[in-house]
């Protein structure tokens, strides 16, 4: 997310969103790190835990960002 207060005088949106959806779930992205698998391994039921509202949250995050990005702007 980028603000671009150029847009401000044109009647846009400043909020942009520079970003595209990702390709790839939190899942995969997180446990090609060493440091989660380590934690996957030692503590499966708080890495599923933890994932789950990670994943949640991230997902909603996003989902926020694109609401904003599109919400109309007026001077």
């Amino acid at each position: 997310m980028r603000y671009n207060p150029a847009l401000v005088e044109q009647g846009k949106n400043p909020l942009q969103l520079d970003s595209k959806e990702p390709t790839i779930t939190l899942e995969e992205y997180a446990y090609s790190e060493n440091r989660y698998r380590v934690l996957k391994k030692s503590n499966p039921a708080a890495a599923a835990a933890l994932m789950a509202r990670s994943t949640e949250l991230t997902a909603r995050r996003f989902d926020l960002y694109k609401r904003m990005a599109e919400m109309k702007y007026e001077k």
